[in-house]
């Protein structure tokens, strides 16, 4: 049985920051707006945790070379999230 290749959510940047985030899914809201799951390692003294958080899909920019495909998509009345 063939293995499923494992699959790296793809990187975006916040327009505001400039940060390089992973975009782990999309989400349309009962109002017909994109949101966008994204996620980033916070750095805290000598630790690192993680950050995930819902932002809207205008706060969001595609980055160059990166494949947006697999990224799952959800709607608001069928989301997990």
């Amino acid at each position: 049985m063939a293995r499923e290749s494992e699959w790296l959510a793809p990187g975006v940047r916040v327009k505001r920051s400039g940060r390089l985030v992973f975009l782990l899914a999309w989400k349309r809201d009962k109002y017909g707006r994109w949101w966008g799951h994204v996620a980033w390692l916070a750095r805290e003294q000598v630790t690192w945790r993680g950050v995930d958080v819902w932002m809207l899909a205008d706060d969001l920019e595609r980055v160059d070379g990166e494949d947006y495909r697999r990224v799952p998509r959800r709607f608001a009345d069928d989301s997990p999230f």
